[in-house]
């Protein structure tokens, strides 16, 4: 993600700016993320950065330990499988809203996401691919016009896409494939078949993660 200190508010800045060093794993888990270490990084003051530090620890990007300080919150398996149980249920939800009420505009950017994913994966990018992945998710929820379903479901995509980040060429050809189908069922407006793609779509990537982290099964 591209930022622009200048485009933001310096604290919608701190808390993207770090955020997005956590998703793409810039910076490691044992890292303590003092104050002045992420003012000096971000030239900012102490005070977007506290209440930075604060929001992330709200939505689970962190944790606070007395006596430590903050430190990125791991991301064991059994935190990705129930943010892909969420994920499954919410995002089948926002992908029938979403055929409900999809515009011109939704289904244009929807396949234009879908190409940048294609094209990337091409280029043998996957981390590229993987970040046109994420877009397309989040474009499927911002057109379900459901705020409180937006705001829920971003965080939990941000959240899971820090095992994106290590996800492999298989894993980015099924995907590709399953968003074409989705797309597809979005723009015949076929609602349930939408909401039973994604949720299929889900339940395959929690599957993937269960295998390869837990079972060692590539």
């Amino acid at each position: 993600m591209e930022l622009s200190s200048g485009k933001l508010s310096k604290k919608e800045y701190a808390y993207l700016s770090i955020k997005d060093a956590i998703i793409n794993n810039e910076l490691t888990s044992d890292t303590v993320l003092t104050e002045h270490m992420l003012c000096g990084k971000y030239d900012l003051s102490r005070t977007p950065v506290r209440e930075a530090l604060q929001r992330l620890r709200s939505e689970g990007f962190v944790t606070f330990q007395k006596d430590k300080g903050f430190f990125i919150a791991d991301m064991g398996l059994e935190d990705l499988l129930q943010i892909y149980e969420m994920r499954e249920a919410l995002e089948g939800m926002a992908a029938k809203l979403c055929t409900m009420r999809a515009s011109e505009s939704t289904l244009s950017e929807l396949h234009y996401l879908m190409e940048k994913c294609i094209e990337n994966f091409d280029r043998e990018d996957i981390p590229k691919a993987m970040v046109y992945d994420m877009k397309f998710h989040q474009c499927i929820i911002s057109a379900s016009r459901n705020n409180r379903l937006k705001n829920t479901v971003n965080t939990l995509v941000e959240l899971s896409s820090r095992a994106f980040v290590k996800a492999d060429r298989a894993v980015a050809t099924r995907s590709i494939r399953e968003h074409q189908q989705l797309y597809d069922a979005i723009e015949s407006l076929n609602e349930n078949k939408a909401e039973n793609i994604m949720r299929q779509h889900i339940a395959n990537s929690k599957r993937y993660h269960f295998n390869r982290y837990y079972l060692g099964v590539e």
